[in-house]
């Protein structure tokens, strides 16, 4: 199939499977990995030997933020070897709600003047910060009993 494209088409195929975009596919963010695996099978021909290292680093890149932080820890027990990649973000998916749409980091701690005036014993307005779980993937285990808003 690659030998009957034109070299335009192959460079557009190229940049397409070097620079994916996974969260945009309709499933989610491990919808759009599967079938940038599948692309890659499909076109080895044009793309030659594209080695584990490169694949894993196209992969980390583009990975959620909290995804890519795990992938970052968990370095060591993957290496340069894709199969072994593929099962530590398997599992994290698996774990942590499979589709996921983007996800972002919280935000960094603030400083907080020590010397300010409180406003007494912590009893704020009762207003509840929004569940980051239930926001990014749409799903939370703790369902009601969140202490989360799940509000859209």
């Amino acid at each position: 199939e690659e030998e009957r494209m034109d070299p335009a088409a192959q460079v557009a195929v190229l940049q397409e499977l070097l620079h994916p975009e996974f969260e945009s596919a309709e499933g989610g963010w491990r919808q759009g990995w599967v079938e940038w695996e599948a692309k890659l099978a499909r076109h080895a021909p044009l793309l030659g030997s594209l080695g584990d290292a490169v694949r894993i680093g196209i992969v980390r890149a583009r990975a959620p933020d909290l995804l890519r932080n795990h992938l970052e820890v968990s370095a060591a027990s993957y290496g340069a070897d894709y199969a072994s990649f593929r099962v530590v973000v398997d599992s994290y998916l698996r774990a942590h709600g499979g589709g996921l749409r983007q996800q972002t980091l919280p935000a960094a701690p603030q400083e907080v003047d020590i010397m300010a005036k409180g406003k007494g014993k912590g009893k704020g307005s009762g207003a509840r910060g929004k569940c980051f779980r239930f926001r990014d993937t749409g799903q939370c285990k703790w369902g009601d009993r969140c202490k989360w808003d799940h509000a859209r």
